[in-house]
């Protein structure tokens, strides 16, 4: 949980816990139990995306260096700490939810190339047996 930074809007939304990875930039909506069939836990996007070139014909991408997407996290986390009305107030972990603090460590992934272990939509590679795959 080093990595991430908790606000709590007090329950205005369904997603009342916005968690910010100060490492990637990435943002997530959480509600109180994200493991629960009827909990929230999705990603909402990411704080440099706007620092992204695309170059080429445009589908490749070229990431923000990491200066530049901490000083992104750090803009973004003093904007949400100057106005309590946006994302809510900060929360320090060891006031969390179990279950939340849990969800947030799933978020943590060491290696880039994995999905992490928590319960949220994700875009990726999925194995899936195709019928071309099988005709090879």
């Amino acid at each position: 949980m080093k990595n991430f930074i908790v606000f709590d809007n007090g329950g205005k939304t369904a997603d009342r816990y916005t968690i910010i990875n100060m490492e990637t930039a990435d943002v997530f909506g959480a509600s109180e139990n994200p493991h629960d069939p009827s909990g929230l836990g999705r990603w909402i996007g990411n704080i440099a995306d706007h620092r992204t070139v695309l170059y080429g014909a445009g589908w490749r991408q070229r990431l923000p260096a990491k200066k530049i997407i901490q000083t992104e996290v750090e803009n973004y986390v003093n904007n949400a700490k100057l106005d309590p009305e946006w994302l809510g107030i900060e929360v320090p972990t060891n006031e969390l939810p179990e279950t939340l603090r849990i969800y947030a460590e799933e978020l943590d992934v060491d290696d880039p190339r994995t999905h992490s272990k928590a319960k949220i939509a994700s875009f990726g590679e999925f194995q899936r047996t195709t019928k071309a795959a099988t005709n090879q």
